[in-house]
């Protein structure tokens, strides 16, 4: 609420100057119901002519909804019932509302900031009613205001002195050109507590504080568009919203809770299918403990080992780019720590034995290539092929084990993560649409354990690893009457369970503004394999239509 008030002054104060300034363009030729109505690209203030100190600062946003319902809200009253999970028939499975707010302010030619405020509100959710994990495991608690946050999302500081430009704050970074696989998307941590990651990466990104430079190199032969670019991070990344779980997992540790993906609650809308059979005394003969190595588990069951915010715990790393004729090629280096937990298991069957969620250190090493592709005459020429092309080896990936012999529940193995995607950028199809084009993306991803073993299982469950896990993701989208319906398609496919992720959808936009939009969605979960989780099966059933309505506005425009 405190960034909404200084909002408030800031709109005022530059409302007061621009009374004072006879050379600040105002809007004039719309009232403000026409306008919002109309969709006036106009700002509420222009400073940009000012000679005040606010000439240099730019308001902006959107204010948007997002309301969703389960597609088979009553098969879903047996989600996780064999753990313990007791859920309803209601259907409201997505009520959020989003207020994002950017500020950028520009100084001069060499210094800018930038500053995104995100306020969320989500209502308490029957279906999670006395259905989430207390710190006992047993599903009986509520979180009527989990996911809401009041904060500033991104906040950072732009120089540009010679060659050098230099990022400072709080910001998202990325090196993966992905749809939906993080292969070279390494850096950033994601908030997977209030969407399906897959279907939302973009906004799901977690910003972190953090130094990142950029050095721009002078050409060298057949290499152009060269730079170096790189990223210190501390191991402090305090967050204090949306990680009030009721198990207390992060309590303590909130300093650092930002460093990590934020994962759904314990029987929350969002999270996985629960495997029931944790520890060998709640087993019954003929099935797979996820952890024989624990006898039976004792309070307080289940405990969470974030990164402390020591030197040791910073993250770090560097990508070279270039251009090579018409091929774009990268090289990166990323020294950090696992995003997502591993199961330890602590003590031992004589002793009180329990679990702790750890995040090992790693080193990452990757290339990246982009290069458009021509075909030769008659053969496809008119086609605009992209071939993109990522590759990341692991030295040290933890895995959970059920060999008896690793007390600790797991082992190591370095993985090589892969994609190769073949895009359609753009291309002219008259047969489909007059005012619009085709792009479409083709993108295979291999992830290889290069050291398997049988005993490798997915983190709490039984179901084996394989040695090369395969997703194939298929997207298309074109655009009717200028823009005004835009279709896309995306679907992603794993042969291991047949499990499918669908997420088509469609945005609907006015012929006379781009200032507002409604988007139609289903986001599909089809498997055979309910604890697949690599492939996503572990979300079976949980698939939702969603209806999210978008309006921008632009509150004050400045120089830039």
């Amino acid at each position: 609420m405190t960034a909404l008030a200084i909002l408030t002054c800031i709109l005022v104060s530059a409302a007061m100057g621009a009374a004072e300034e006879s050379d600040i363009e105002r809007l004039e030729h719309y009232g403000l119901a026409e306008s919002l109505w109309s969709g006036s690209n106009a700002p509420f203030v222009d400073v940009s002519q000012s000679s005040w100190w606010l000439r240099g600062l730019s308001i902006s946003g959107y204010a948007q909804t997002t309301s969703g319902m389960w597609a088979n809200s009553s098969s879903l009253t047996a989600f996780g019932r064999a753990a313990g999970e007791h859920h309803g028939a209601n259907s409201l499975a997505v009520e959020r509302n989003l207020l994002q707010l950017d500020a950028n302010y520009f100084l001069n030619g060499d210094n800018s900031w930038f500053l995104r405020f995100w306020g969320v509100y989500e209502p308490p959710y029957p279906w999670e009613a006395h259905n989430i994990a207390g710190p006992s495991l047993v599903y009986d608690k509520s979180q009527s205001d989990f996911y809401n946050r009041y904060d500033v999302r991104d906040a950072y500081w732009k120089n540009t002195t010679g060659p050098v430009t230099l990022f400072l704050g709080h910001q998202i970074v990325t090196w993966g050109e992905s749809i939906a696989f993080r292969v070279g998307d390494i850096i950033n941590p994601q908030d997977l507590s209030w969407n399906f990651g897959f279907a939302n990466l973009e906004q799901s990104r977690l910003p972190l504080w953090m130094v990142h430079p950029i050095v721009n190199l002078h050409r060298f032969g057949p290499f152009s568009s060269s730079f170096v670019e790189g990223i210190w991070s501390s191991a402090w990344q305090p967050l204090y919203t949306s990680v009030n779980y009721a198990d207390r997992r992060y309590a303590g540790q909130y300093s650092v809770a930002g460093a990590v993906n934020l994962l759904p609650p314990s029987g929350g809308r969002f999270d996985t299918y629960p495997y029931p059979f944790t520890s060998a005394a709640d087993t019954p003969p003929g099935e797979q403990a996820a952890f024989p190595q624990i006898k039976r588990l004792a309070a307080p069951f289940q405990t969470w080992a974030l990164p402390a915010d020591t030197w040791a715990n910073s993250v770090e790393g560097l990508r070279l780019h270039t251009l090579a004729e018409n091929t774009e090629i990268t090289a990166i280096y990323w020294h950090g720590h696992q995003l997502n937990p591993t199961a330890f298991a602590e003590g031992t069957p004589e002793s009180v034995q329990t679990l702790q969620q750890r995040y090992p250190q790693l080193n990452d090493i990757g290339v990246t290539m982009n290069r458009p592709i021509y075909l030769p005459p008659p053969l496809l020429s008119e086609v605009p092929f992209v071939l993109r092309n990522e590759a990341v080896w692991q030295d040290r990936t933890p895995f959970n084990t059920i060999n008896l012999a690793r007390s600790s529940a797991v082992i190591y193995s370095s993985t090589m993560n892969t994609l190769m995607a073949l895009d359609v950028d753009n291309m002219a199809v008259p047969w489909l649409t007059s005012t619009g084009t085709l792009t479409t993306n083709l993108e295979w991803n291999n992830y290889t354990i290069l050291s398997p073993n049988r005993d490798m299982v997915y983190g709490g469950y039984a179901e084996r690893w394989r040695h090369n896990e395969e997703n194939v993701l298929l997207s298309a989208s074109t655009s009717w009457w200028w823009g005004a319906v835009v279709p896309t398609f995306t679907g992603i496919y794993n042969p291991d369970g047949n499990t499918w992720e669908l997420f088509p959808n469609v945005v609907l936009t006015p012929p006379w503004t781009d200032k507002y939009f409604l988007s139609l969605q289903y986001i599909g979960i089809l498997s055979n394999d309910k604890f697949s989780n690599y492939a996503g099966g572990v979300f079976k059933g949980k698939s939702i239509l969603l209806i999210q309505f978008q309006y921008n506005f632009n509150l004050i425009h400045g120089r830039s």
